[in-house]
């Protein structure tokens, strides 16, 4: 939406005009019938080629529309145009009477949208040929489906929809005036607003204004979340941005924005907020598909969506709960209907993935509704990883032999081409290769293309879940390899028994991916404690044209004393020192710890080095590799609720962020090793990319992933004002990293040998 002097614009296009007016039909979320994006774009091109002279293709067409309260502009691009008519594609991978008719509802709506704008600007046509055409990606065979209509009746239904949209705008204007009354009125919850909490807020609020991205580095204590959602809540009511999402990286993450929302006290349904959560945890029928003829809650969803819209605005905070009860009462399926919800609400929250996955409609369904939105990003420095996680896929022969024992035996006879072209891509032995599997690609397109009629064919055969989780990899597989670029990605091979054959696409550089999902939105905000160093996070995030900032520490020096042990390696090659160097070590620092302490590991096998030396110490606690869930948050509230106590663990894993243990639960924090990722041949590979593209392969491979592992678990120390914390770096390469400037500024740092130590004496 923007804002002029005069009414409110909106833009809209033909496509999502049609889903909004879709107000009838079953929910079939198993059904895929479009190609890739790629085979999309080629299928359409190659058909617009075969139509003769005096045909019209990708036509640009738009309608303003003004009433009362708003203008909205209607836009798209017409397939193909006619003197009779016009035509719509539409590329699928099975034959027509195969789609669902919920999607050919949506897809004939659509067709009739665009034959009503081009009949608007052909008053001498008084009837229109509205054609649909299916096109087979693969064969090219065409299925075109007519329908003959008078202009007038074309323009009357678009007439018609554009009302209904215009009745909703309505709805959604007054929703938010009242919305901006209330966040104008909004102050800070808290009596004063820190200074670094206040520099951040105001960036985070120009960022919005101008349109422009940042990456914020915010030390512990700034208060990051209430500084990043109070001013992007200020900005929504000034009319900045359309809407909000945080995304954190973690489910715990979210429970933070949802305590400052009510530290900030909002009058009931001011702003409309909705988490996305899993399927998987908001299913309410687990054990049916999602498709209306078996499972309650997806039959007619569009018809109840279309009902329950307006309820959207009725409640202040849809999370799983609230949605969970909505979705009995109207029997409709809750976790499509947040997804639904998603485009209209002021505030999202929910994972990274929603919006940055490979499969994450969000971003284009905003951009269909023209919803220019905020993006928060908490915990940024996980952006990378998470980002070549995303960006990453496999394919395995494990998957296609399980099935085989389960499938009849036409479904078998289609998985052995498959079947040939994973053992034909595979060379001699293990290994990293820059050569793409073209054969298994194509393969596992005709598997998708014959997957509905291969069902059809098997009437009988009620598909196992591994079925669908062998589609599911194959549509990601075909996908990310369209995605993958040389300087980006590499493909590792895995031979054997046929079971034991793996392929996977592997994402060394996500910058390129993540910066084309930044560009679809109006402005991205990414913080976290730890950024530096700067050229390294702007470089892999894809946020390299980001505004940076570096906040102070809102703490004081005296509260962190930094002792950097350099007179010790870690390196593998001096391991079998540990076990006799580290154990003294370890004792010096619990005497300087008065409460809990926590010992970070570079490696559980450096761990079990020392644990042995307080095998004896009922209070000294070990993570283990299989620690559940439940033992893990056991070990938390011990840390909050007893003293004395001291955990090893290992460095990055789940006790090494995203905890808060402040006061007396943890006073001491102790780091032996830089934490630098394992020696392999991927890490191996990054290194050569990044070292290809310019920069220090080994500091963006190996160093830097190793300090942020570092400074998060550091981070875990000194949590309030009054707090006052041990952190011990055990290296001798810490001291190169203080002299570079990459440890935190506003440690009051010393360097000291170990004797010294021992003996309780400073250098």
């Amino acid at each position: 939406m923007t804002t002029s002097d005069a009414l409110p614009r909106f833009r809209l296009s033909v496509r999502a005009l049609a889903d909004f007016c879709q107000a009838e039909g079953d929910l079939v979320s198993t059904f895929r019938p479009g190609p890739s994006a790629l085979e999309g774009r080629e299928t359409h091109q190659l058909t617009q080629q075969r139509r003769g002279p005096g045909h019209q293709c990708e036509v640009a067409l738009q309608l303003d529309w003004q009433s009362e309260d708003c203008q909205l502009r209607l836009s798209g691009r017409l397939d193909v145009a006619s003197a009779d008519g016009i035509e719509e594609l539409k590329s699928c991978r099975l034959p027509p009477e195969e789609i669902p008719e919920t999607v050919h509802q949506s897809n004939a709506l659509q067709a009739r949208f665009y034959a009503a704008l081009w009949a608007l600007q052909s008053p001498d046509q008084s009837t229109l040929r509205v054609r649909l055409t299916y096109v087979h990606s693969q064969t090219q065979q065409e299925w075109p489906r007519d329908e003959h209509w008078q202009r007038q009746d074309l323009i009357d239904l678009l007439v018609a929809a554009l009302t209904e949209y215009d009745h909703w705008l309505t709805h959604r204007l007054h929703h938010q005036h009242q919305r901006n009354t209330a966040l104008k009125a909004l102050a800070f919850p808290f009596r004063d607003m820190r200074a670094v909490q206040r520099t951040m807020a105001e960036n985070v609020y120009k960022a919005q204004v101008m349109g422009r991205n940042a990456l914020i580095e915010a030390p512990t204590g700034t208060g990051k979340t209430l500084a990043a959602l109070f001013p992007a809540l200020k900005a929504l009511a000034q009319g900045h941005t359309d809407g909000l999402y945080y995304l954190t990286m973690k489910t715990t993450g979210q429970k933070a924005v949802l305590d400052s929302l009510d530290l900030l006290n909002l009058p009931d349904q001011a702003i409309t907020t909705i988490t996305l959560g899993a399927k998987e945890r908001l299913c309410l029928s687990p054990d049916t598909p999602c498709d209306g003829s078996v499972c309650p809650y997806a039959e007619n969803y569009y018809g109840k969506r279309h009902r329950v819209r307006s309820r959207l605005y009725q409640g202040t905070i849809w999370h799983q709960q609230a949605l969970t009860e909505l979705a009995q009462q109207e029997q409709i399926c809750p976790y499509y209907l947040s997804q639904d919800w998603a485009l209209w609400a002021d505030l999202v929250i929910g994972d990274l993935n929603y919006l940055y996955d490979t499969t994450a409609l969000q971003p284009w369904l905003l951009k269909e509704v023209g919803a220019e939105v905020t993006v928060l990003i908490d915990e940024c420095h996980n952006l990378v990883d998470r980002g070549r996680q995303m960006f990453s896929a496999s394919f395995t022969g494990k998957r296609l032999e399980t099935l085989k024992g389960q499938a009849p035996k036409r479904i078998q006879q289609a998985l052995h081409p498959v079947s040939r072209a994973l053992k034909g891509c595979l060379p001699e032995q293990d290994g990293l290769s820059d050569l793409a599997p073209e054969a298994l690609v194509q393969a596992l397109r005709t598997l998708l293309q014959q997957s509905a009629s291969l069902l059809r064919d098997c009437p009988f055969w009620e598909p196992p879940e591994s079925w669908q989780q062998l589609l599911f990899d194959a549509g990601r597989f075909v996908r990310l390899h369209e995605l993958a670029e040389p300087q980006d990605f590499c493909w590792r091979y895995r031979v054997g028994k046929p079971a034991e054959r793996v392929i996977d696409i592997l994402c060394l550089n996500p910058a390129r991916l993540l910066g084309e999902k930044h560009d679809l939105v109006r402005s991205v905000v990414a913080f976290s404690a730890t950024a530096t160093p700067w050229h390294y996070s702007k470089t892999l995030t894809g946020l390299e044209q980001a505004v940076q900032l570096a906040l102070p520490s809102p703490f004081t020096s005296t509260q962190f004393e930094v002792t950097l042990v350099t007179d010790l390696s870690t390196r593998y090659r001096d391991q079998a020192q540990l076990a006799q160097a580290l154990p003294p070590l370890i004792r010096a620092f619990r005497r300087n710890t008065p409460g809990n302490a926590l010992v970070f590991f570079s490696s559980y096998q450096q761990l079990a080095l020392c644990l042995p030396a307080f095998s004896s110490d009922p209070s000294v606690i070990a993570q283990r590799r299989d620690f559940t869930l439940l033992e893990r948050l056991a070990l938390i509230d011990r840390l909050a609720t007893e003293d004395g106590l001291m955990v090893f663990a290992p460095l990055g894993g789940v006790l090494a962020e995203g905890i808060d243990l402040p006061g007396k639960s943890l006073t001491g924090v102790m780091v032996i090793g830089p934490g630098l990722p394992q020696l392999n041949p991927v890490n191996e590979r990054i290194r050569n990319v990044m070292q290809q593209a310019g920069l220090d392969g080994f500091d963006f491979a190996y160093r830097f992933p190793g300090l942020h592992k570092v400074l998060q678990a550091a981070g875990r120390c000194v949590r309030t004002d009054t707090d006052i914390g041990q952190i011990w770096l055990v290296d001798d390469r810490f001291r190169g990293y203080f002299q570079a400037g990459w440890l935190p500024t506003h440690w009051q740092v010393r360097e000291a040998r170990q004797a010294t130590l021992l003996e309780g004496e400073h250098l």
